[in-house]
This record gives C-alpha cells, sequence and structure tokens, in this order.
C-alpha cells in the first residue's frame, strides 16, 4: 500500500468541512497508514469522536489531559511522519502563527518534530482578512505546507475563496510526500521529514523543521514579454509561465522570501509570493535592476523576446496603410539573465533556462558559459508531451563541469519542488 507504516496525525478544527475529514480518513486508513485524530472543541460538536474512532480504529483525542497517566499529545507527535490538519480554521491557524498550545491539536503540533500541512476552510473574507494572510505567512516562513483553498460555494452560501481543498487533492499530496515511488514533490524528503528519533541540529528545533530556503531571498522571472508593434499587435516568445510559478511556489514551501518578475499570464500568484507585473523586456531588466541587489538567488525562467521593434507605432496598422507585405525592423533586447551574471558586486547565485529544439546539451553548456550562469536547466520543447502550455515537464541540469541532474517527466509543480532542493543547495555550497 502507498502508506504502509507511516504514521499520520490529522488534526481537525471546527469548520463545517469537517464532515470531509472523515472521507480523508479513510482514504489514508485504506492506503495503510496508522492515522490518530486530535479533535478540537468545535470540531467535535460538527462530527462526533465515535466516527473518527470508528474509521481509524484508535481512539480520538480531544483533551489534553483526558489521561494523566500519558501525555497525549507529545506521545502523538513523539513519532509521527506527518500531520495534516484539514480543515484548518482561522482560530487554528491563528494559534498555530502564534504558539498557542490550548488544546489537543495546537500542543501536538508545537511538539511535532515533523512537517504539517494545513488546508485552510473558512469564509472567504476572513481567509482575505490580512490578519488571516499574515498567520499564514508566518506558517509558510516555518516550514508549514499550505494548501491553498479552492473557489466555490460556501456554506455560508456565499461564494469565493475559502473551500478546502479537494479530499483526492489533499490525499494526492500525502502520498507524493510520504512515498518515494510516487514522484516526491520534495527530492529527498527526509531532509525535510526528519527521523523523530534522530535529534535535530541546534538552530533547526522540534518547532521548526529543516527548511532549505530558510533566510534565502529568491527572485524569479516567468512568463512572456511582449514587444509592441502598434497598439494592438505584439511580437512574443510561446510561455504560459506555469514552470516559474511552480518554482516560486516551491521557493516559498521551502521557507524562501520570493518575489515574481512576470509577464502577461492567465496564473494566480502563489500565496505569501510578491508578483511584480511586467510587459517587454525593458520592464522586466528594469524591475530585475530593482530588485536584484536584495536577492540572494536570480532564476531566469521568463521566455524573454530576444528582439524589440526600432519604431512602434503610435497607432493601429491596417492593410491601406501596409499593403500586402510590412517590414519590421528589429533591434536586439539586452539579454537580463547575462546581465545578473556577469554583475561585478552583489552577485547572486544565478540560473538561467534553455528552451531547446536540437543539439540540445551543446546550446545549453555554450549559454551557460556566456552568461556566466552557475546553473542551466535544459528543456527540449520540440517534445509535445512538455514544455510549452503543459502541466508536465522533463529537464536536465547544467553546470560548467556538465551534467548534474536530470528530472524525468513529471508535473511541473514536483519538477518545480525537486529543482528549488538542487537549486538551495547548489547556493548554499557556493557561500559555504
Amino acid at each position: 500500500m502507498q502508506l504502509q507504516n507511516r504514521k499520520i496525525v490529522l488534526g481537525v478544527s471546527g469548520s463545517i468541512a469537517a464532515y470531509k475529514s472523515c472521507e480523508l480518513l479513510r482514504l489514508l486508513v485504506k492506503n495503510g497508514a496508522d492515522v490518530y485524530v486530535a479533535l478540537t472543541e468545535a470540531a467535535s460538536k460538527l462530527v462526533a469522536p465515535a466516527t473518527f474512532e470508528a474509521l481509524s480504529h484508535h481512539q480520538v483525542s480531544t483533551e489534553i489531559f483526558d489521561d494523566t497517566n500519558h501525555i497525549k499529545h507529545i506521545e502523538l507527535s513523539a513519532n509521527a511522519d506527518l500531520i495534516v490538519i484539514a480543515p484548518a480554521t482561522a482560530q487554528t491557524i491563528a494559534k498555530l502563527a502564534h504558539g498557542f498550545a490550548d488544546n489537543m491539536l495546537t500542543a501536538t503540533v508545537l511538539a511535532a518534530p515533523c512537517r504539517t500541512i494545513i488546508a485552510p476552510a473558512m469564509n472567504q473574507r476572513m481567509y482575505q482578512n490580512q490578519a488571516t494572510q499574515d498567520n499564514l505567512e508566518i506558517l509558510r516562513k516555518r516550514g508549514f505546507i499550505i494548501l491553498t483553498p479552492e473557489d466555490g460555494d460556501l456554506a455560508c452560501g456565499e461564494k469565493g475563496s475559502g473551500r478546502m481543498q479537494d479530499v483526492d487533492k489533499i490525499f494526492n499530496f500525502i502520498c507524493a510526500i510520504l512515498n518515494s515511488r510516487e514522484g516526491i514533490p520534495f527530492a529527498g524528503y527526509s531532509q525535510y521529514l526528519p527521523s523523530p528519533a534522530n535529534p535535530l541540529a541546534l538552530g533547526q528545533t522540534k518547532l521548526l523543521p529543516k527548511v532549505l530556503g530558510a533566510n534565502l531571498k529568491v527572485l524569479i522571472t516567468a512568463g512572456p514579454t511582449e514587444e509592441p508593434i502598434d497598439p494592438v499587435r505584439v511580437i512574443t516568445n510561446r510561455s504560459s509561465g506555469k514552470m516559474g510559478y511552480a518554482l516560486a511556489e516551491a521557493a516559498r514551501d521551502m521557507g524562501a522570501t520570493v518575489t515574481l518578475i512576470s509577464g502577461p499570464v492567465n496564473l494566480n500568484c502563489p500565496n505569501g509570493v510578491r508578483r511584480i507585473n511586467i510587459r517587454t523586456c525593458a520592464d522586466m531588466l528594469n524591475a530585475i535592476k530593482d530588485q536584484v541587489a536584495n536577492a540572494d538567488i536570480v532564476i531566469g525562467c521568463a521566455a524573454v523576446s530576444d528582439y524589440r521593434l526600432a519604431y512602434v507605432y503610435d497607432h493601429k496598422l491596417t492593410k491601406n496603410d501596409t499593403g500586402d507585405s510590412i517590414t519590421l525592423t528589429l533591434i536586439k533586447n539586452e539579454d537580463i539573465i547575462s546581465y545578473v551574471g556577469h554583475l561585478e558586486e552583489k552577485r547572486p547565485f544565478t540560473v538561467g533556462f534553455a528552451a531547446e529544439t536540437d543539439h540540445l546539451e551543446e546550446h545549453a553548456t555554450e549559454k551557460l558559459k556566456r552568461k556566466n550562469l552557475d546553473l542551466i536547466v535544459l528543456n527540449d520543447v520540440s517534445r509535445q508531451d512538455i514544455g510549452f502550455n503543459s502541466d508536465l515537464n522533463e529537464v536536465s541540469v547544467f553546470d560548467k563541469d556538465g551534467l548534474v541532474s536530470k528530472f524525468t517527466k513529471a508535473p511541473k509543480s514536483v519538477i518545480a519542488r525537486q529543482l528549488m532542493e538542487l537549486i538551495f543547495q547548489n547556493a548554499r555550497s557556493s557561500k559555504a
């Protein structure tokens, strides 16, 4: 089974979505997990503890001191592989962010050495409230995994962002973390889920799991740029922005402070990531120049237009203006990632992307040297099953000495997490 011999603590707080936790619990147990449930008082009023006991085959914990012979929150957390709080209310999120341990669930999390997944569920205005967003950001920086709630009909009768993520999605994410056969979103996940039997290094306390991106500032470019011909026409490169946005989310989840410089895309900015919207190559270069001095790592994932128009028309061209043909004079744009790679002062660890159709390795390694990069990520955009607009990708990573790693075909979210782990490791090694 996928989760055989894995101990998972399922925390349930007082949202109407608590009934969905029963289905999540059933899936976890069915797939071999040993699940212990911790309920808040409010949750126990929505779904009877007996229901969770019947599904988990374990006594449900609701009170910290309901058995004076055992310190239950310590026992629950001591050898857990993962804690999952689904649903997580604004109240529970606030308590976790500020270290409260006044119920079984929050006390268990505070004592746990393992990673915690939080699946928020609440009214849309409560979710968007700055207090809730600030609390979620605190937890992200401590290494908690936040599963962004979905848009849809809410129990209060409103529509908006606040629905707990679908149970199947939460289950698949748990499997991806804990099962090495299933394409882990954290390659080498043992670094993020330290064995409870081994003491953690000083500074990585039991309250704060090891996070490779902690205290690092990451600047990522994503999406296409557009060079105007006239008010309605542009020259651009193909890019959905999905890879760059996935990298931003992965870097955030690993504890980094992330700024995303994005061209025009139809994607939502990941929560907790700062986005700077740009249009042209010049816009992106100016944003880079403004931000790069504060960055530890710069990742150039954007598909930047290589050329711009020598002259931009101030009115829409018509066929009467151009006749049967039109000649456009193009001027070469500055290479943005090369600019970063050749900085002489405060140069960050610099990573580029090479989207190639032929002579793949040759072109990628030539770009790495010419642009003075630390790493370059190569992907074959001639393939129809990966790359442009696809949710899948397959990449190879090179440094100045040659091939560093190859990540086989997987969802871009998985590739992004594997890449960010590799980038963080190399960036830290380069400064050691």
